[in-house]
């Protein structure tokens, strides 16, 4: 599983020379399918050359790195936009999450997809940054029925049954420390 703010800034790095031909800027979403397609990337040493690497071109997402074969896969913004009719990249980070029954979740702080299919399984939420210190964020997943707004996102109640603490937090580090003494 990766997450957004994991994958913005990695650099793709081309296997057949072994250049690094930019670096990780956003991603573009199709929401209708719930899947991250593709990779928009500033190309090394140009200034506003902004280029898309398609997921189904990468042969490994990395920890540290994108490693494709050759930067032939990638295209151009603006074709990505006639291929993709794109209008903004479809980033999911600020919407505010409500249940089917009403109740708010908080609001999308992450992202997180399997980097093979490209399949978002899940977000990470925040309700407060208080309460993100007090007890650390929560990832909800994201199965059953989702409607994506223009500014939130509709879950099934079921997913909101099944979701989880990241184990953040000083409660949850205090707790912890105190029961290994």
């Amino acid at each position: 599983m990766n997450k957004y703010s994991e994958v913005v800034g990695l650099p793709i790095i081309c296997i057949d020379d072994g250049k690094l031909i930019g670096l990780i800027r956003n991603i573009i979403i199709n929401l209708e399918t719930r899947t991250v397609e593709a990779f928009i990337y500033e190309k090394s040493g140009l200034v506003n050359s902004r280029k898309v690497l398609f997921l189904k071109d990468v042969i490994r997402l990395g920890k540290d790195a994108v490693i494709i074969q050759n930067d032939n896969c990638t295209i151009s913004w603006k074709e990505a936009g006639k291929r993709l009719a794109l209008k903004n990249e479809n980033n999911l980070t600020g919407l505010r999450v409500f249940s089917r029954s009403g109740k708010e979740m908080g609001v999308v702080k992450d992202i997180l997809f399997d980097p093979e299919t490209g399949l978002i399984e899940g977000v990470e939420l925040s309700d407060s940054l208080f309460n993100d210190l007090i007890n650390g964020r929560s990832i909800l997943p994201l199965f059953g029925k989702v409607e994506f707004g223009e500014d939130i996102i509709l879950v099934d109640n079921e997913a909101v049954e099944e979701i989880t603490n990241t184990g953040g937090g000083i409660r949850n580090k205090f707790f912890n420390d105190k029961m290994l003494t």
